[in-house]
């Protein structure tokens, strides 16, 4: 098995600086961005910027497509089920898919619409994209770690190891690729939403206060969920994070709290909203993740309303 052909869907921060990589390696006529005939033509009307190098990316829309050797699924998780959608006609039987979501419930969805036999999990991390209009600038692409939900090795895992070093895409096949997702949802869910409600950068929760005892409480009742879904998160690993988050930019800001300080919809519902739904169903009570939940909400109604 052998990709030579990608699409993604998604061109966001993440989406474009993958889709540079991959097109730098493997030709503009064999990686394609999916998106509708409207969005196609704005995107064409404009000059497009990675780390100031223009962007020569291919376009195909759902009516003139092609079968994908890989997917991969870049949007805001709210875009997923459209963006399933649109990628339906360009899956054909060897089909592979990857998220670059963050959370633990897109490849569900993915699987859910086209079977597990064509979903491969993953994680993104060390990666400090951004976006400003048509510009997408990063210092630090990161890497992805990806393996199978049965921590199975196969044929579909090693031909996306072979397309990454092609790439020049930094990745690693961890024993345990579904803990690697809860973990960093862990320090999403704490960190992500704390700056969020407080509208402060990294230094909020980098000194001992109100903000940084939330956090660290939000990461905990991660602890408990994951517990009752099989995955073990250790007080070792929720230090790991608080030491990493100790070493950012001070002045940086989340990505939740951006989209909340720009007045977008968050990804809330990724976050304490997967945790509440299945803390229910472990009949526990998250009542830090309950309150960040509604704060939120509040918040983003506020900002829809300015």
């Amino acid at each position: 098995m052998k990709i030579n052909t990608v699409g993604i869907i998604g061109r966001g921060a993440l989406g474009v600086m993958y889709g540079k990589c991959l097109t730098d390696s493997l030709g503009s006529e064999n990686v394609f961005f999916i998106a509708d005939e409207e969005r196609i033509m704005r995107y064409q009307g404009t000059e497009l910027l990675c780390n100031g190098e223009r962007c020569r990316f291919s376009y195909r829309t759902p009516a003139k497509a092609i079968k994908a050797d890989l997917l991969i699924f870049a949007v805001k998780f709210m875009g997923l089920r459209a963006a399933i959608e649109a990628a339906g006609p360009f899956v054909g039987e060897n089909t592979l898919m990857l998220s670059v979501l963050n959370g633990i419930s897109s490849e569900q969805l993915l699987e859910e619409a086209f079977g597990s036999a064509h979903v491969l999990y993953a994680c993104v991390q060390g990666m400090d994209a951004g976006k400003d209009r048509e510009n997408v600038m990063y210092k630090n692409v990161g890497y992805i770690s990806v393996g199978n939900k049965d921590k199975s090795q196969d044929e579909r895992l090693l031909a996306v190891a072979k397309l990454f070093e092609r790439a020049g895409l930094a990745y690693e096949i961890p024993d345990d690729v579904v803990k690697k997702q809860w973990s960093k949802l862990m320090l999403n869910t704490g960190v992500n939403q704390v700056t969020a409600v407080y509208g402060a950068p990294y230094a909020a929760v980098q000194k001992e206060g109100e903000a940084r005892t939330m956090m660290i409480e939000a990461m905990k009742e991660v602890q408990r969920v994951a517990a009752y879904q099989d995955v073990e998160l250790t007080d070792e690993d929720l230090t790991g994070w608080l030491s990493l988050l100790d070493t950012l930019n001070p002045e940086g800001f989340t990505s939740m709290c951006q989209d909340m300080r720009a007045g977008r919809k968050t990804e809330v519902e990724l976050f304490s909203g997967t945790m509440l739904k299945l803390a229910k169903e472990a009949g526990i009570a998250l009542p830090v993740n309950e309150f960040l939940y509604e704060r939120i909400r509040e918040l983003e109604g506020e900002g829809q309303h300015a």
